[in-house]
């Protein structure tokens, strides 16, 4: 009796791996590289095949000739006819099986063994992989994207008869590719002749002042004139685009050095003259201090608290005596506050020989204003 007890864990314990083993063995495909079992293609089973066979086996069912069907695609107003034999849809064999054995391809020991029987509970079966023509179906829905989405368009800053005209940003619509790709190859491979609904998104332009889409005010503006100097208009140029479409949050303080950055041929600039103890010399961006002026006078005239600024060692010429903002990279800086309860944007461009400088931000934004504490 002691010993019917101490031996019947272990009886039901080999029993157990006995059985386990006997399933895995039954489950797994006579060679090495055959197709496990529970694993369909289209409701066809490819269990036990090793991936060249199942190949030609898929082959035997569906003919390797061009997929005949036509779909069609709308925006709810017009419709747009896809022949699939226009754009080479076939059934790529390779390619689906493919995708099979590399479910277990990386899988070993256990893993393997778990995944075996994971297969025998819950069988997969898996769609054919569709080849066609990619550049010629991308060119279809480009065509379609053309003649039904608007673009995003940029906020446009323009300085005509002595005022700043602002066009602010407008969002864009495109056709989401992906998606409509996804229902097009569903539909393919389906039974369902139903119009494809072509699926859209918004989206906002992506270069420039590409955050300036949230504001709908000039909140102030300031203008100053370039000169002659080729270099120094290559530097002004540089740094206002480097200013341009930056938001300042509520509360933030917004320094000119840390959204410029360094001063050097690798960031875009170049010598011009600066300058140095009253002395005009020449180095690398010289010019910038007249955007850093033109950012101060705009913030002042928005009635934002300036948290630094240093004045020029002698008088320049583009703003009026102590409008100045001299900056220099790691040592005099512009800050400014925006106290306001919304963010607030800096547009800064160069239209044609006159620097321009707005601060945007929303109807509220005008009067809504936190204390600055000193």
């Amino acid at each position: 009796m002691k010993y019917r007890t101490t031996f019947l864990p272990i009886i039901i314990t080999l029993q157990l791996v006995l059985n386990i083993v006997l399933g895995v063995v039954w489950i797994t495909p006579g060679s090495a590289l055959g197709i496990p079992y529970g694993v369909t293609i289209d409701g066809r089973d490819i269990s036990g095949f090793e991936p060249k066979s199942a190949v030609s086996y898929l082959k035997t069912i569906k003919r390797n000739a061009p997929i005949i069907k036509e779909v069609i695609l709308t925006d709810g107003e017009k419709e747009w006819p896809l022949s699939t034999r226009d754009y080479k849809f076939r059934y790529d064999y390779e390619k689906t099986i493919d995708q099979v054995t590399a479910l277990l391809e990386n899988q070993k020991g256990m893993d393997k063994v778990v995944n075996l029987l994971k297969l025998q509970a819950q069988p997969i079966d898996m769609p054919m992989v569709l080849s066609w023509d990619h550049d010629k179906l991308q060119e279809f829905l480009q065509s379609i994207n053309d003649a039904t989405c608007s673009p995003a368009q940029e906020a446009i800053l323009e300085y005509k008869d002595s005022e700043i005209v602002i066009t602010m940003a407008q969002t864009g619509e495109e056709i989401d590719y992906e998606t409509t790709l996804n229902l097009i190859l569903d539909t393919i491979q389906s039974n369902n002749n139903d119009p494809i609904s072509i699926v859209k998104r918004s989206y906002q332009v992506q270069v420039g002042a590409e955050n300036l889409h949230m504001f709908d005010t000039v909140l102030s503006s300031f203008v100053t004139e370039l000169n002659s100097n080729q270099n120094r208009s290559i530097n002004i140029q540089r740094a206002a685009e480097l200013i341009d479409g930056a938001i300042i949050q509520p509360g933030e303080i917004f320094s000119f050095n840390n959204q410029v950055g360094e001063r050097n041929k690798d960031n875009g600039f170049t010598l011009a003259p600066v300058i140095v103890k009253k002395q005009m010399v020449n180095d690398i961006g010289g010019g910038i201090c007249q955007v850093a002026s033109t950012l101060y006078n705009a913030s002042m005239l928005a009635g934002l608290p300036i948290i630094e600024r240093h004045p020029h060692s002698i008088d320049v010429k583009y703003v009026p005596h102590g409008q100045d903002a001299a900056v220099l990279y790691g040592s005099m800086d512009l800050k400014i506050m925006n106290n306001r309860l919304q963010p607030i944007g800096i547009r800064s461009q160069v239209v044609d020989d006159k620097l321009v400088v707005a601060i945007l931000g929303n109807e509220a934004a005008k009067t809504s204003t936190t204390p600055v504490e000193k």
